[in-house]
């Protein structure tokens, strides 16, 4: 990354109480360890737990290899031993001769002793050639045999073998019915020359011709194997761990210097940005998230340079949007005018600066009041725009008609070309005779008028057959619109809404719904016309319970009985 242009000469900046940790010449100093340094600690530390972990988990299955292969190596030679000593050992060992001897003697069969001696002594032979065989298979796998004895079933005393074996037992378990015990063999126990290994003892059951344990077959192994193995694992995973800890020292040194230096170099262009040179240029030389990082920087530094001017257009926006909405607020009537024979009351709640809906009551031909609610599609600037173009058309025509159908259609002949696809405005209009109940209603695709009668439960919808406004430039519009009359006796109300009254939805976004509304509106029905709008905008807030509005909330509500405006 590099800069295009030369730095601009600035004036110094005024001291202030922050600047007073700034070393000389007013730029930032990194302090403490270094990103490089950083890096390269979190790098060594990483390679040093990964092979601390590696070498335990290497560690652990290494012992549990070399337990098993002298596991394997003991059970082999001790069941061995067993096998050959149940088909031979049983009549020549040294009790059993004594006890025989005792009984020739006795017997005065001196001539059989000497048999059994010689049968003795070449059982002495085959079983010294059995404890060369077991010793050359043993120290075939690598292990060293200290000693073989065959004990009595109670395992006490010794019937073949050179003396009992001196063991410190630590731990035992069982293995193919193999006793195996873990701890310290004693060589010439109990003198000075004794000496501790460690070592496995084995010991398997030795049956006679009738399946029975006649003695153990016991054989001794020395472990010193496994932790020599181990000790040499150990030693050079800890000479392999010095080593890569060291490369990876150093590779990450090389590589946090080369990451940092680009970085370091964003740092200055940042610094000359911050100082107010908007003008400058930061260029990335590479696709990395550094270059990337580069680019967006120089990308900001562009923006900021017409940010001032988005900023002055932002507050003419916002200037000439709350003039707008000062204008529309102003094309409310600040008070309704009078409705002979009728109490009449309005309210307009808008979602944002600008609506999209408007209500009024207008002069017609013949005496008559044009009671009027009208909404446009969408809302914002758009829907502000059409309403106030369709409210224009209606306050400049209505004078000049007696049906509120007709006026619709003069209005739609207006205004369907100037809007576009998808624009249209929705209308709600009645004319309310200067003496009597009759009301002539036309509705073009709004929210149907409601009546609630004097006593009822609910307000009663009373449906048009209009199609809103723009949809259609002349022929289709004029065919639907149609005037229908309606008898309004004395103490019944109806009301002109949006369809926004009952979508209006709680936290959990349920919608108040035309049901619970039509209620509401019977049940304070009878108040003022005053007290009715209030009434009805408290039950909107309770239902909307702090939720955002989402569309404009107008409408306008006639009694009869009343003389004027509430």
């Amino acid at each position: 990354m590099g800069r295009t242009k030369p730095r601009r000469k600035r004036a110094a900046p005024e001291r202030d109480e922050s600047s007073a940790l700034l070393p000389a010449g007013g730029r930032p100093r990194a302090s403490g360890l270094g990103v490089a340094a950083q890096f390269s600690g979190a790098t060594a530390a990483t390679v040093a737990a990964s092979l601390i972990v590696f070498g335990l988990i290497l560690y652990r299955i290494l012992a549990g290899i070399l337990s098993d292969e002298i596991d394997a190596t003991g059970v082999q030679a001790v069941r061995a031993l067993a096998a050959v000593d149940a088909n031979c050992w049983e009549p020549f060992h040294e009790t059993a001769l004594e006890g025989k001897g005792a009984k020739a003697r006795d017997e005065g069969g001196l001539g059989q002793v000497t048999l059994e001696k010689e049968q003795k002594a070449q059982y002495e032979k085959r079983s010294a050639l059995n404890r060369r065989r077991l010793r050359e298979l043993v120290e075939a796998s690598g292990t060293k045999l200290l000693d073989v004895v065959i004990l009595d079933a109670a395992m006490k005393k010794v019937i073949n073998g050179d003396s009992a074996i001196s063991f410190e037992q630590t731990t035992s378990r069982s293995f193919a019915e193999v006793l195996i015990q873990e701890g310290a063999y004693l060589a010439n126990a109990g003198t000075d020359k004794q000496r501790r290994t460690q070592a496995r003892i084995y010991a398997a059951d030795v049956k006679d011709q009738d399946g029975k344990v006649a003695a153990k077959a016991v054989v001794a192994l020395s472990a010193e194997k496994i932790g020599e193995s181990l000790s040499r694992v150990l030693m050079s995973m800890l000479l392999l761990t010095f080593v890569f800890l060291g490369i990876g020292v150093l590779v990450s040194w090389l590589l946090a210097q080369r990451i940092t230096r680009p970085i370091q170099q964003l740092a200055e262009d940042i610094e000359t940005v911050a100082a107010g040179d908007l003008e400058h240029r930061t260029h990335a030389h590479s696709s990395d998230e550094v270059g990337v990082l580069a680019r967006t920087f120089d990308r900001m530094t562009q923006s900021l340079l017409g940010l001032q001017d988005m900023q002055k257009q932002q507050a003419a926006q916002a200037h000439q949007i709350e003039v707008a909405r000062e204008v529309q607020a102003a094309l409310l009537p600040e008070k309704l005018p009078a409705v002979p024979g009728f109490e009449c009351g309005a309210a307009a709640r808008p979602a944002g600066k600008i609506a999209g809906d408007f209500y009024d009551v207008s002069d017609m031909a013949g005496g008559a009041k044009l009671v009027a609610v009208v909404s446009a599609s969408g809302g914002g600037v758009p829907g502000a725009i059409v309403v106030t173009m369709a409210r224009s058309l209606l306050k400049a025509l209505a004078g000049a008609e007696t049906s509120p159908a007709e006026l619709l259609r003069r209005m739609n002949r207006l205004l369907a070309p100037d809007l576009r696809r998808g624009m249209y405005v929705s209308a709600l209009l009645v004319r309310v005779e200067p003496a009597g109940g009759r009301l002539v209603v036309a509705n073009a695709g709004h929210t149907p008028l409601l009546r609630v009668k004097v006593g009822a439960a609910a307000a009663e919808p009373f449906h048009g057959d209009g199609i809103a406004l723009g949809f259609d430039k002349g022929p289709i519009f004029d065919r639907t619109i149609k005037d229908k009359e309606l008898e309004l006796p004395v103490g019944e109300r109806v009301l002109l809404c949006t369809r926004a009254l009952f979508d209006i939805k709680d936290a959990s976004g349920k919608e108040l719904g035309e049901a619970a509304a039509h209620r509401l509106f019977a049940q304070v029905a009878a108040r003022a016309a005053g007290d009715f709008v209030n009434a009805t905008l408290a039950a909107i807030e309770h239902h909307r319970a702090g939720t955002e509005a989402v569309d404009d909330v107008t409408f306008l509500t006639l009694r009869r009985g009343g003389g004027g405006t509430a």
